[in-house]
Parts: structure tokens; C-alpha cells; sequence
């Protein structure tokens, strides 16, 4: 069973469309828990219009307002004892009809991995690219190794992965700290202990607008701290000192750029 999980706040604009594409998975074997975080819209009523319709998805209310990376958690610590696999999907977007059935499928046959990635629709681009295609399964210290390094990103974003529930039961919070980066944060500290598998299609799509963490997180550099966080937590585990050194040299540099 897959848990998939929509973390919400005022997402009243797009939630159908993102609700509409869970239910409309080849894959169907799932719930699906919506954690609204005190929304002042029409968000919960629109959840509890679904969740009447039909049994697998749950609705659950914070009863105070916290910040998205915690209501992350919140929703991670909702998944059911059974789930084997977990799919977060951000209000803001959806998935592809074959997206949990791809996932899934790679997941089972290459039992050494924990997260699987994909390619992501933001918009008109592609993104997560960078991967060659012959490569479906990769060491999580390599893949770590090369993305510290300025290789391919293919972590994305919370939409485009899918975790292996073990993973995230493994700790109270699942997305360590506060930083809005800090799903990154976790699939460094999950690849210490796991595989990163691929699946060359697009199987998720996100809309680009002002109000998206990932706008808000390039326009006020937030990205640009958390990449140079994410390297003095594990650039130790995964890089020798040399190009330790000249990694983050190279960022914090870049960050006095941005900053300039």
C-alpha cells in the first residue's frame, strides 16, 4: 500500500486538481490523508467533499497553525502501519496517472531502494534531468556524492519522489529542522542507508506562481543557504576534505553573488 499525503494550507485554487489525480491512478492501492494546516478558505470543505465520496481518503485538521515543513511531519507521522510506500503531493500540484503505478514498480523490483525520483513538469520545463538513462538505480552514496558536487539534481521536490515508509518511520521527523529545504535535507540522510532508483518518464507536474516555496525560496536566496547546510552536514559522509573545501568554497561564493 502507498500512503499519499497533501499537506495544505489555502489551497482552495488548485486542491481538486490535485485530489482528481490521486484518484484517477492506475495504481490503486492507497490512502490518501489530507493534513489541513487551519486554513482560512475553502480548503477543508473541498477535503471533506472528497473524503465523504470515498473511503481511502482521510482529512485531518491541525488544531494550531505550524510551518509547512512541520505539517510535513505531522502528515508523515499519519501513515498507516501497513503502508509500504510513501507519495507526497503538494496542493499546488498533481500526479500523472502512471506515476505511482512507474514508482512502485521500480521500487519492488530493485528491493535495495528507498527513493525513487522522476522527471517533473514545472510549468513548460523539465526538470530533474541529468540522469542517463541506462542508469534506473543508483548507490545512494554515488548519487549523493554527485549532487553535493554540482552533478544532477534529481531529488526535485517532496511531488516527484516517492519514499519507502521504513525510511520515514525510522525518526519523529522525518523532514529534520525548519528549513523549507529540508526534504533535501532528509533523502542525504535516508541515502546513507539506501538506493536511489529512477524513472525516465514525467510522472508529476507543479505550477509556477509567486506563492510556491520554490518561487519564494529563489527570490529570497533561501535555496542557496540550505545547499550550503545540506554540505557542511554531509559533505563529510560523502566527499574526501579536498573536495570539501573547494565545494563549499564555490557556494558560499555564489551566495555573496546573490547577495550583491
Amino acid at each position: 500500500m502507498v500512503s499519499i499525503l497533501t499537506p495544505v494550507f489555502n489551497g482552495e485554487s488548485f486542491l481538486k486538481d490535485c485530489v482528481e489525480s490521486v484518484l484517477a491512478q492506475t495504481y490503486q492501492s492507497w490512502e490518501y490523508i489530507i493534513v489541513n494546516n487551519c486554513s482560512t478558505d475553502n480548503t477543508i470543505q473541498i477535503a471533506l467533499n472528497y473524503a465523504e465520496r470515498e473511503p481511502r481518503i482521510k482529512v485531518h485538521s491541525n488544531k494550531s497553525f505550524v510551518g509547512v515543513i512541520e505539517n510535513h511531519n505531522i502528515a508523515f507521522r499519519l501513515i498507516s502501519p501497513e503502508s509500504k510506500y510513501c507519495k507526497v503531493v503538494s496542493a499546488d500540484d498533481w500526479l500523472f496517472p502512471c506515476c505511482l503505478e512507474k514508482m512502485v514498480a521500480l521500487a519492488e523490483d530493485y528491493p535495495t531502494v528507498g527513493i525513487v525520483g522522476s522527471y517533473l513538469l514545472a510549468g513548460k520545463k523539465i526538470r530533474c534531468q541529468g540522469l542517463e538513462y541506462e542508469r534506473k538505480v543508483v548507490s545512494g552514496n554515488e548519487i549523493s556524492r554527485e549532487t553535493l558536487l554540482g552533478g544532477p539534481y534529481v531529488f526535485g521536490a517532496p511531488t516527484t519522489i516517492l519514499y519507502r515508509s521504513d525510511l520515514i518511520r525510522s525518526s519523529r521527523d522525518f523532514f529534520p529542522g525548519s528549513n523549507p529545504h529540508a526534504d533535501t535535507t532528509a533523502c542525504y540522510q535516508s541515502l546513507k542507508q539506501t538506493d536511489f532508483g529512477f524513472v525516465h518518464q514525467i510522472l508529476s507536474y507543479t505550477r509556477i506562481h509567486s506563492e510556491t516555496q520554490s518561487s519564494r525560496s529563489i527570490k529570497f536566496g533561501t535555496i542557496r543557504l540550505s545547499s550550503i547546510g545540506d554540505l557542511i552536514r554531509f559533505g563529510p559522509d560523502y566527499l574526501n576534505e579536498k573536495e570539501l573545501r573547494k565545494r563549499l568554497k564555490i557556494r558560499i561564493n555564489n551566495n555573496y553573488n546573490f547577495l550583491a
